[in-house]
């Protein structure tokens, strides 16, 4: 109830006080590691593809499903977003 309360109030920083957190660890942040090693695995995955003589058409048509295979992959099975999936063709 407390953390309804004062997300409602706006309160988003202050979801629980100090002593209801207790020993909790932060979060880590890795989408940054994860971004770079699905960069990494689409790029190795494209130099082997091209490395095995596929034509080129059919490079152009396997990049987006590499892309988003090996992000579903990176992220544990998590289907991206329609906005994460603009964000691997048009980058902000």
């Amino acid at each position: 109830m407390t953390i309804a309360e004062r997300y409602a109030e706006g309160r988003v920083g202050q979801l629980l006080d100090e002593d209801q957190i207790g020993d909790a660890e932060p979060v880590v942040p890795r989408e940054r590691l994860r971004l770079v090693v699905v960069g990494f695995l689409v790029v190795l995955a494209m130099a082997g593809a091209s490395l095995a003589g596929l034509p080129e058409a059919a490079l152009v048509a396997l990049l987006p499903v590499v892309a988003i295979g090996v992000a579903i992959g990176v992220n544990r099975g998590k289907v991206p977003t329609p906005g994460q999936l603009t964000d691997l063709i048009i980058p902000r």
